[in-house]
């Protein structure tokens, strides 16, 4: 069903569909309720809507008729000459030759006939189906009045070729198609409904989206939209009275037809478009947020609440109360009024005390230790919403604050752990070997390894104080820094030669990607010599046997950036930030040699000539980044 919902062929052929069965179910119906007691009684063309609608047609022309005889006998015989040619016009039009209704006009006194277009012989039961009769009193002066009954019907069978035999013509065709005309009315309803029901609910969703979604057309104002549907429908209508009344006078015709179906046709595409934008509104909640009305409304808002945010507190209070005053003035001069706006004030109140009962419940909770709770803000009064963010912010500092000093002190307890080791594994070896030299003597063959051994170990010993200093000194940023110009790329290759024994050792493959011109940058030589230094020495200490080295220097946003991959020999359990502190290894075991200083120092070193240091492990993936603001190639000189 959602993959229905989301194509767009099959939302199209949908749409389509449905303004088709819905034109046409919309005429069908009409027909058939026009129809009705034709299709439902089936007591026959006598008891139709065309029969009593021609009925009522003549029996007014037949009023006419009786009132301009009473005219002409208070007038003594004569009329006036237009009266008297629309009485002859009456009395052609109803002659019983060209129309089959028959009446007779009596007086309701005496019973006497006036006049008649029927047989005079024969009572007026005897010649129509059924006699409908009705009074009528004329009052001409004060002296001449009279009262007549109107009696009427007609003939069946029928013999005049009128509207009633044409009538009873059409009502014989119509007996026969119209059960079949309603089953296909009743179809075509059915499935308008079912496709509306589709449309509906496929409104707004598309591909890959999560929820409903606006399209452009769905962003339009509401009220704009409304009002344009509006003017459409009016000069549609307006269209289709011309069209009517054209079918009134003329009849049916191929060009009308093609018209009014054109009509139909816009009418429902435009109801069904605002249908179905209604309905992608409603589902993304924007359907009164989206209007000209509301639009405006912010704009005031947003313009009242940046007036009244940039006021003191204390004038604030005063416009308020002032407001307040103005206010019970206005309803004041109208009672009913007063309870409707005081009960307003109350409520404002009464929302700004829940409100600030909440603010004390939110900083009550971050007092007690809750750093991370946050006071809801939503729909809360500015000054009030103001005050919450601050102590949402208080509690979060105050969180960050704790976890930095927890942080701070578990790395202050591995610092000294971790140095402690560090230091005490040389000098238990120096001690060692020094007991066996003195027990030994100097003369004893194993004395010059054990003298190798302690001149190692008193090295690495010199090497770890050496670096503890240079990273206190990078760090504190009391290290000398001399810019100058260098390139990057040839830098990096020198220092890529200098390991590339060691590598051979290891079986380390080195697969670089320079850009074929030089990036230059603004470094210290001697510093920038040691991060590269670093780096690689690690490359060569923790890289896995018989792996690659990928090296990459590119240009990036301005930048010359060299990164350096490779896998490690070790399981990195720990995180990439963890890495960059003082003493900490990516061997835990610490077997390996190594202060775990170097990435610390390449680090200070590197914000210490401005530039930008980072690592990154992806499972056993070692990747670090370095980069420095690119400067420009200096321009050739002249021969």
């Amino acid at each position: 069903m959602k993959a229905l919902r989301t194509n767009p062929a099959v939302r199209l052929a949908a749409f389509l569909l449905a303004i088709a069965t819905g034109v046409g179910g919309f005429w069908a119906s009409l027909f058939i309720l026009a129809q009705w007691d034709t299709l439902w009684t089936g007591t026959g063309y006598y008891t139709s809507n065309s029969y009593y609608q021609d009925l009522d047609n003549r029996y007014s022309q037949l009023q006419e008729l009786a009132w301009l005889i009473q005219y002409k006998e208070w007038k003594g015989g004569r009329l006036p000459y237009l009266d008297q040619q629309r009485l002859e016009d009456l009395e052609s039009l109803l002659d019983g030759e060209a129309t089959n209704f028959r009446f007779a006009i009596r007086r309701n006194d005496t019973g006497v006939l006036i006049y008649t277009n029927g047989d005079d012989n024969l009572p007026l039961e005897a010649q129509v189906h059924t006699v409908v009769r009705d009074a009528m009193a004329l009052t001409m002066s004060p002296s001449f009045s009279s009262e007549l009954v109107l009696e009427y019907g007609v003939t069946d069978p029928l013999g005049a070729e009128d509207e009633f035999y044409i009538g009873y013509q059409e009502y014989g065709e119509y007996a026969r198609y119209l059960p079949a005309l309603a089953l296909l009315a009743l179809v075509l309803d059915v499935v308008f409904l079912a496709l509306l029901v589709l449309l509906l609910r496929s409104a707004g969703w598309r591909k890959g989206a999560e929820g409903p979604v606006r399209s452009g057309f769905d962003r339009i104002p509401l009220d704009l939209l409304a009002f344009s549907l509006f003017w459409v429908v009016l000069l549609l209508l307006t269209g289709g009275d011309s069209m009517a009344y054209a079918v009134n006078q003329n009849g049916l015709s191929r060009d009308l037809v093609v018209g009014l179906a054109l009509l139909s046709c816009g009418m429902a595409l435009c109801l069904l478009s605002f249908l179905l934008t209604l309905a992608v509104r409603v589902k993304t909640h924007t359907l009164l947020s989206c209007t000209l009305v509301a639009a405006c409304c912010r704009l005031i808002v947003r313009a009242f609440r940046a007036m009244a945010g940039s006021w003191p507190l204390t004038w604030r209070v005063v416009l308020v109360f002032l407001l307040y005053l103005a206010g019970s003035v206005l309803t004041g001069l109208t009672l009913f009024l007063i309870p409707f706006y005081q009960g307003a004030v109350l409520f404002a109140l009464c929302r700004w005390a829940i409100q600030w009962k909440k603010v004390r419940a939110g900083a009550e909770r971050i007092l007690g230790g809750e750093a991370d709770y946050q006071i809801d803000t939503a729909h809360m009064y500015h000054d009030l919403a103001g005050h919450a963010r601050q102590l949402n912010d208080l509690g979060q500092a105050i969180g960050n604050a704790v976890e930095e000093r927890i942080q701070s002190e578990r790395f202050k307890a591995e610092l000294i752990t971790n140095v402690s080791h560090d230091l005490k594994t040389p000098l238990t070896s120096i001690i060692n070997y020094v007991d066996l030299l003195k027990k030994q003597g100097l003369d004893s063959p194993d004395a010059p390894a054990y003298l190798e051994v302690l001149d190692r170990k008193s090295q690495r010993l010199k090497k770890l104080t050496e670096d503890l200093v240079e990273a206190s000194k990078a760090s504190t940023g009391s290290l000398s820094v001399r810019l100058e110009r260098l390139g990057m790329v040839q830098l990096f290759q020198q220092a890529l030669g200098e390991f590339e024994e060691k590598f051979e050792e290891n079986n380390l493959t080195v697969i670089p990607r320079f850009p074929p011109e030089e990036l230059w940058i603004m470094a210290d030589g001697r510093h920038l010599w040691r991060i590269l230094d670093n780096l690689l020495s690690n490359c060569n200490k923790y890289a896995q046997p018989g792996t690659r080295i990928y090296a990459d220097i590119s240009r990036q946003e301005g930048r010359a950036v060299l990164t350096v991959k490779n896998v490690s020999r070790q399981q990195l359990n720990i995180p990439a930030q963890q890495l960059l502190e003082r003493f900490v290894r990516g061997d835990q075991s610490r077997t390996t040699e190594g202060s775990g200083l170097g990435l610390s120092i390449a680090r200070s070193l590197t914000e210490l000539q401005g530039g930008r240091f980072s690592i990154d492990i992806d499972g056993d993936l070692f990747k670090a980044v370095l980069s420095f603001p690119e400067i420009p190639a200096l321009p050739p000189v002249p021969q």
